[in-house]
């Protein structure tokens, strides 16, 4: 045995968000993991050109601090995680759904070094045989970011995000995004699809500020 993995035979696996002994082939301590699936899925109030939107939970407890530690803490290894719970969220009858995740602000791409959004629809994609991923479809040119700002900030300057192309047939999209906060982001990715002559515009996300 490697000194890695007599390390690793050692030292016990630690949970994400409270760092307590956890299984080996867990990121979650039984407690954390609980809490995660008593949090309430939340389907209410689509941002304008959203048709229905729905979030795993409320962007709180053990549910935030999964998703500080996926994007802040560049642990990607937590997508297949969290991408877990978003898919069970999607109820759609069509075996052929187009996943098109939200774009970052650029800036924000180059400082993280991946793509939150990007890396969840993957895994969604990639757990779901016959859902397709269009990781490109939409760009965002605005070289800001939304963290930070206020409500009324964010709902009177939303990020600038245009189609790279057009449908040639119309086809139902579903968006997907980390956090829905005031739903700017999300209206605007809506706005762009009907530009390029998308069907109906439905999204997911993992958390929802309430």
């Amino acid at each position: 045995m490697s000194r890695f993995g007599v390390f690793q035979a050692l030292v016990p696996p630690l949970c994400v968000v409270c760092r307590s002994n956890c299984d080996r082939a867990m990121s979650l301590c039984p407690r954390c993991m609980g809490e995660l699936n008593r949090a309430p899925a939340i389907r209410r109030s689509p941002p304008p050109g959203v048709t229905g939107v729905v979030s795993c939970a409320p962007h709180e407890g053990v549910a935030r601090a999964l998703l500080v530690r996926f994007k802040f803490g560049r642990l990607t290894g937590l997508a297949p995680l969290i991408a877990g719970y978003m898919a069970d969220q999607i109820v759609s009858g069509a075996p052929d759904l187009l996943m098109v995740p939200v774009p970052p602000a650029p800036g924000r791409r180059l400082w993280r070094g991946f793509d939150p959004a990007g890396e969840l629809a993957a895994e969604i994609v990639r757990g779901n045989p016959g859902w397709r991923l269009a990781g490109d479809l939409l760009v965002r040119s605005d070289p800001g970011s939304q963290r930070g700002r206020g409500r009324a900030t964010r709902l009177a300057a939303p990020p600038s995000i245009e189609p790279s192309g057009v449908f040639t047939a119309v086809r139902a999209v579903t968006l997907v995004d980390d956090v829905l906060t005031t739903g700017a982001t999300l209206a605007a990715c809506a706005a762009a699809l009907a530009r390029a002559g998308s069907g109906p515009v439905s999204a997911v996300t993992f958390t929802r500020r309430l």
